[in-house]
């Protein structure tokens, strides 16, 4: 093919492709939709979690607790499967209404308050799938430090110290 042939079928073609749209296009267009009202949220934080307390003894993750201790069970679900899990001995920090508390956690969710909310328990059931996603159990110590027993619920905001 000549070069003439050439350059005359890119001239043709080159209208068509300045209408094709640009990809860059779609970006400005999302980058637009962001609006001032979306919340930033550090990774690994829950906000209005609900808390329980419990009774310590020998956690998930091996050791013995004490009520007064600042440990925290995890939720089943978050906790997962095999031993010691992931999260053992992983520090938090939990906030309400302007208490703050480091907790670390041991134990995975096997509250008393948790197991009412089982549909089904038989006798050997040691822990609780009910739970929500983000909802701890905490030690009397702990829960004492910011609510009195007789509340049983509290919901706070709480995160992972490490991410």
């Amino acid at each position: 093919m000549k070069p003439s042939t050439i350059l005359s079928f890119l001239a043709l073609a080159l209208p068509f492709s300045s209408a094709i749209p640009s990809h860059n296009k779609r970006h400005h267009e999302v980058a637009n939709r962001a609006r001032a009202d979306v919340g930033i949220h550090k990774r690994g934080s829950f906000a209005n979690a609900r808390l329980t307390y419990y009774d310590v003894g020998l956690g998930a993750c091996g050791i013995w607790n004490k009520p007064g201790d600042f440990i925290v069970a995890l939720n089943v679900e978050q906790f997962g499967p095999g031993f010691p899990g992931e999260y053992c001995f992983k520090t938090i920090t939990i906030w309400i209404n302007g208490a703050r508390a480091t907790a670390t956690i041991t134990d995975k969710v096997r509250s008393v308050l948790a197991l009412i909310t089982c549909s089904f328990l038989s006798t050997f059931e040691t822990q609780c799938e009910g739970c929500p996603w983000g909802g701890l159990d905490l030690s009397r110590g702990l829960f004492d430090y910011f609510a009195p027993e007789a509340q049983g619920v509290i919901y706070a905001s709480w995160w992972f110290d490490d991410e």
